[in-house]
């Protein structure tokens, strides 16, 4: 027999980590022309071990987002002179701060990964009513099609998650029409669906650790 599950999310610190987060640190970091390092980023960040970090600015270099103007070397802190350590201080410059995270492949090509999210989001905020096919038209466009199973897909955690609201049940043939409640259009970054790993301990019946959390992107 399958266990399930309910989980119930409470108010508490932020998460300080992921590519939305690292990407408005950069953003207030290299304003107006202003250099800023990689522990400069960390500083504002709650990354487990900065590996996620680098993995970014590396992408965005590719991309041409930023570039490296100076390296330089820094001794690290130690109780004597033997035990210093001297590291490679990459110094950056932001070229290009777009108010939307770059999505960016690893070997720096412009990524469509998550987009079909965006554009459904985006559809949902300007339709007044909607079933899943009017929103797969309205979502696709000639760069990135969006596929009806997406469409109900994303629709069905959303209105789960009370962000819509349903104006007619669907029954038999005639499927259901949805619509956003004013109060949950709460801004232009589209909900994210995540996929949480996890270890259950069915003796204590209960989570043992730090759940994980990873966007299933569309």
């Amino acid at each position: 027999m399958s266990i399930q599950l309910e989980f119930r999310v409470t108010t508490g610190k932020p998460v300080y980590r992921g590519h939305d987060h690292y990407w408005s640190v950069i953003r207030d970091l290299g304003r107006g022309g202003q250099l800023f390092t990689f522990r400069e980023i960390d500083l504002r960040c709650n990354d487990l071990d900065g590996e996620c970090i680098g993995e970014f600015l590396r992408r965005l270099r590719r991309a041409g987002f930023l570039e490296v103007v100076e390296t330089r070397q820094v001794s690290t802190a130690g109780s004597g002179p033997t035990n210093q350590k001297v590291i490679h201080q990459k110094i950056y410059r932001l070229l290009k701060r777009p108010s939307a995270t770059p999505i960016i492949n690893k070997n720096g090509s412009i990524g469509r990964q998550g987009l079909g999210q965006v554009q459904l989001w985006n559809a949902m905020r300007c339709l007044n009513a909607f079933d899943t096919r009017e929103l797969t038209l309205a979502a696709n466009t000639p760069q990135v099609e969006v596929r009806i199973e997406t469409a109900r897909t994303y629709v069905f955690h959303l209105e789960n998650a009370g962000y819509l609201q349903v104006l007619r049940a669907g029954k038999g043939t005639i499927g259901s029409i949805w619509r956003l409640k004013p109060g949950m259009n709460t801004g232009p970054r589209p909900p994210k669906i995540l996929r949480s790993k996890m270890v259950y301990d069915s003796n204590r019946q209960q989570i043992m650790g730090t759940p994980v959390a990873v966007e299933v992107a569309a």
